[in-house]
């Protein structure tokens, strides 16, 4: 799976026809397109990125349909006009999914009514890879404007240009519904769509950075980077972190240093990284090793690298995830198609349990579920994503049995992750440039499921299948790398691609 490189919208809402909108990246002006849903006109004329206003259109004297009147005063309409009017209508309401082609002259543009909040951030340097840090501004804050802050490592040119970026973005106000009356904008000050807040802080880093974790404690705030070099960083951000609300405070050079260098794996660079919360970190590699660095007990700046590999891989492994619930536990994924669980008590370092066959194809990602805590999520590199009862992995013939599976991602899934204060709610990436919402607790009866197949119509006419489970579809970035829930901001979510950060929170979450 070649996944380093240098370098919106759909909401299903109605019962009776879902509304799907989506979004393409920029136009030639560099402007937001506009989403062509259920409902919306498409305008075969409009020029590239323009505003359509649908109320601003004069009515030419020979377009006035005229009406006779009967006794009562009622306005009595041609049926022959009135059906070829309702076919018009019909022939530009139609659901654009992705894939479809729009015709010349056709853009999409953004549908703010689908968003509670929606932020671009374009960076200097692509980066693969960024995580959330705790804050101590509350949980389950949901008050707009919103603060949050994040790690990122960036992807440069030359390897000595890379650096560690610590974010605070600040000032998320809620995105404004343009659809809205003036008299309803004025209604809530906060409710605003001003300018977001970006503050940087940076760290040298030699390599390039493919993957980057952060501890999530703020006691502890610890960031760990997987260089190209075949190193794994441990950096102690504290100063950094003060230093946003002390603008004026010296940082000590010190802290440009890495805390620790994990050189277990050689040469040998890797993707797979998570921490515990206990302060332990497990990298894997390209050449399928996995190792544990353990923080000491006495001191949180001192710790000691594994040299013994965990090993019963026979490809890359791809991803790593510590079990919520088990502090000894961890699952991890690999290009040799299996999903393994590990306990790092076993003094053999082998697996414990496996789905040898998980998918037909490299199983890129992994996502532990952190209410529900015997289920996991996985993204192949064929597209597709399964839902894994860790209960029942394989039926009596021993043949990988999926909870539940969906083949809609066109291209790789390269990010998969559970919503952490909804069990049941799913996001997705893929390089098909499409990150997707999914509610797997929906199920439709027999009348729900025609209703729901009868109103899904492509813009090509053709009928496309969409599961019902599929909540939101966000589009308008460039081959996206990475994608994480914030966890102290109920659906709010942020995604890192080529073209830059995506910071938002739908309305169906």
């Amino acid at each position: 799976m070649p996944k380093r490189q240098s370098q919106s919208t759909a909401t299903l809402a109605s019962e009776e026809r879902p509304k799907i909108a989506a979004l393409s990246s920029k136009d030639a002006d560099n402007q937001p397109t506009k989403p062509i849903e259920d409902g919306m006109d498409i305008d075969e004329d409009a020029e590239m990125g323009e505003f359509e206003d649908a109320y601003e259109d004069e009515i030419e004297e020979e377009d006035i349909i005229e009406r006779d009147e009967d006794s009562d005063g009622v306005e009595m309409v041609d049926d022959d006009e009135e059906e070829e009017s309702e076919e018009a209508a019909e022939k530009r309401r139609q659901v654009y999914l992705p894939g479809d082609q729009l015709g010349e002259g056709e853009v999409l543009q953004v549908d703010n009514s689908a968003y509670h909040m929606l932020h671009n951030m374009s960076v200097h340097w692509p980066c693969l890879s960024f995580d959330f840090v705790p804050d101590n501004l509350g949980n389950s804050r949901t008050a707009f404007p919103h603060t949050m802050y994040a790690v990122a490592g960036t992807q440069a040119e030359r390897s000595y240009q890379n650096q560690v970026l610590l974010l605070k973005w600040s000032q998320l106000h809620r995105t404004i519904n343009d659809d809205l009356n003036d008299e309803d904008k004025d209604d809530d000050v906060n409710d605003l769509d001003e300018d977001p807040i970006l503050e940087t802080k940076t760290l040298r880093h030699q390599g390039g950075i493919n993957r980057i974790r952060a501890l999530q404690s703020y006691q502890s705030p610890l960031t760990a980077t997987w260089a190209d070099t075949g190193k794994v960083h441990i950096w102690d951000i504290k100063k950094l972190m003060e230093s946003f609300e002390n603008p004026g405070a010296s940082v000590p050079s010190a802290v440009q240093q890495p805390l620790f260098t994990v050189a277990s794996h050689g040469r040998t660079e890797g993707y797979a990284m998570d921490w515990n919360m206990d302060g332990r970190l497990l990298t894997g590699d390209c050449s399928s090793k996995i190792y544990l660095t353990t923080r000491r007990n006495d001191t949180g700046a001192s710790f000691v690298a594994d040299r013994n590999a965990f090993r019963g891989h026979t490809a890359s492994v791809e991803d790593i995830q510590w079990s919520p619930e088990e502090a000894s536990v961890f699952a991890s994924c690999s290009v040799d198609q299996s999903i393994k669980i590990w306990d790092v008590r076993a003094k053999n370092h082998g697996y414990a349990l496996e789905v040898p066959h998980a998918h037909d194809s490299d199983v890129n990602v992994i996502s532990w579920n952190r209410k529900t805590r015997y289920l996991m999520a996985s993204g192949g590199d064929n597209g597709d994503f399964k839902v894994w009862d860790m209960r029942k992995w394989t039926d009596s013939k021993g043949r990988s049995t999926p909870a539940a599976e969906f083949d809609w991602h066109k291209k790789a899934v390269t990010s998969i992750e559970w919503c952490p204060t909804d069990e049941s709610v799913l996001a997705v990436s893929g390089a098909d440039d499409q990150l997707t919402l999914w509610d797997l607790a929906v199920e439709l009866d027999a009348e729900e499921e025609a209703r729901h197949r009868e109103a899904m119509i492509g813009a090509d006419g053709s009928r496309r299948e969409v599961p019902a489970q599929l909540l939101f579809i966000h589009q308008g970035q460039s081959q996206i790398k990475e994608l994480h829930w914030h966890p102290q901001i109920p659906g709010a979510l942020a995604s890192t691609a080529a073209t830059g950060f995506n910071v938002f929170k739908t309305i169906s979450v």
